[in-house]
């Protein structure tokens, strides 16, 4: 069986079952897409930047399901946590996913929280800072990651506090912050010009038709376990993709997905535009037709 079009470690998948097969495509993958590439590299010259009494910041901005939690995810995962020779805790990068509705208090919790320290939840904001501020100097956390920026603009009044908090933290402790969400992201640092003005924006643009979104393309389907080549770098084949998926990636990570999942269990083994005429698909710009059908 001729396996070229596949990467050697997902060609040998094809020989599981095809549930296996399956779990292997719903799988999450990562692509270096350019802006994406960009991205972690501006990232890794943030965290490398010498210690400095106002730290630089960078704010990732993108779309819902453009690909911003995704880039942080695997910027975090090129950084685990590990040990000194004398056996002290590193966290190179703490990530902390913003709740819908975030203020001070939960802040903290959710840091001590993740740094594997016991408290109570309804102790004062005040002592939550002081715990979880030395839980960070003793983990030796090199950075700070925020995802879900953007639920900051939703705090209401807790709004000011919170960012004078991020901001007061980075101060001290002096480490660099890398902050991800939506647009909304920009009106919450648009409350804390002094925050706002340490912070460099990096946006991830919107997908287009172009030689970007074939590159793309070429390098996802060597990640799908299908015994047949799609090509899906084709020209009737990409635009239809695109007209299906719209200009986010995670739409077309999904779509792909879906086709990936629907070509195993038809036994076709690959893409094809009749099997994607076939999906039950809509787009995430198409909910008011459902809404309308209904």
């Amino acid at each position: 069986m001729n396996v070229e079009h596949l990467l050697p470690e997902v060609a040998e998948v094809l020989d599981e079952p095809n549930e296996d097969r399956i779990e292997f495509c719903r799988q999450d993958r990562w692509v270096g897409y350019t802006a994406a590439m960009k991205a972690l590299d501006e990232l890794d010259d943030l965290r490398n930047f010498p210690k400095n009494l106002r730290p630089n910041n960078i704010l990732l901005v993108a779309r819902s399901g453009n690909g911003k939690s995704s880039i942080i995810d695997y910027f975090v995962k090129r950084h685990p946590m590990g040990a000194t020779e004398e056996g002290k805790l590193v966290v190179p990068v703490l990530k902390v996913e913003m709740p819908s509705k975030p203020d001070e208090s939960e802040f903290w919790s959710i840091i001590l929280w993740i740094l594997g320290i016991s408290h109570r939840e309804g102790d004062r904001t005040a002592h939550k800072k002081r715990q979880a501020k030395a839980a960070m100097v003793y983990a030796n956390v090199q950075m700070l990651a925020l995802d879900e920026f953007n639920n900051v603009a939703e705090a209401g009044r807790a709004t000011a506090d919170l960012l004078a908090a991020i901001r007061n933290l980075s101060n001290e402790l002096r480490i660099p912050i890398v902050a991800a969400g939506t647009e909304k992201a920009i009106n919450a640092l648009n409350l804390d010009p002094q925050l706002k003005s340490r912070f460099e924006p990096i946006a991830l643009p919107k997908w287009k038709l172009d030689k970007e979104y074939l590159s793309f393309l070429a390098a996802y389907e060597q990640l799908l376990p299908l015994a047949k080549p799609s090509n899906l770098i084709d020209r009737e084949l990409a635009t239809t993709l695109f007209a299906m998926a719209g200009n986010t990636v995670g739409q077309n990570v999904k779509l792909l997905r879906r086709a990936s999942v629907a070509a195993i269990e038809s036994g076709t083994e690959q893409v094809t535009l009749d099997l994607l005429k076939s999906l039950d698909w809509t787009r995430a710009d198409g909910w008011d037709t459902v809404a309308r059908s209904v």
